[in-house]
Formats: structure tokens, C-alpha cells, sequence
């Protein structure tokens, strides 16, 4: 298994976001936010690296703001169209390096 890459500082706008809309259902139920709400990190700057596990498609992974919050955002892009696959509020180390990086 390959290490993670570092996180870079990019800001990132799509001209289309989507995602599975039972999936969104899925994490509202379990973790109180949907994907529509944290999708609303974009526009915007984010912490984004590359997804270095073994999937059939290149994979990212985003750590944003909002509203207070920080949140993990995994999703797909292909040119201007972003898919979220999944997202959940960020851990404690990732809150912290997000305000080092960012603040």
C-alpha cells in the first residue's frame, strides 16, 4: 500500500457537482449533513490530494470549511464535472493542519 500524498493548498470550482442521492441519504442519516450541503465548499480553497488507493477511477480527497466546520470531501473529477462519492466532518489532526496551513 502506497503512502498518502501531501496535501496541497488549490482552490477548486466545478462547473457541475453530482452525486448518488441515496448515498447523500445514507451519510445524513448517520452522520447529519448530506453530500448537497458539503458540496458547498466549492467554489472555494481547499486542502486536495490525490486518492493513492486502488480504485478504477483517480480519486481525491479534500479537506474544506464551512460554515465553521471542516469536513473530508472523496470525490472524482473529470474536467469541470466533480462527483462526490462521500464526506464526513474531519478528524481532530486534519482540523489542525487545516488551520495550519489555511489561518
Amino acid at each position: 500500500m502506497s503512502l498518502p500524498r501531501p496535501f496541497r493548498l488549490v482552490y477548486r470550482s466545478f462547473d457541475r457537482i453530482d452525486f448518488d442521492p441515496r448515498k447523500s441519504d445514507e451519510i445524513f442519516v448517520h452522520r447529519g449533513f448530506d453530500l448537497a450541503y458539503v458540496a458547498r465548499i466549492f467554489p472555494g480553497t481547499v486542502l486536495e490530494r490525490e486518492d493513492t488507493r486502488s480504485y478504477a477511477e483517480k480519486r481525491y480527497q479534500a479537506l474544506g470549511e464551512l460554515l465553521g466546520n471542516v469536513f473530508l470531501l472523496v470525490y472524482t473529477r473529470s474536467g469541470r464535472h466533480c462527483r462526490l462519492i462521500t464526506a464526513w466532518e474531519a478528524e481532530p489532526y486534519d482540523r489542525t493542519r487545516w488551520y495550519e496551513l489555511t489561518h
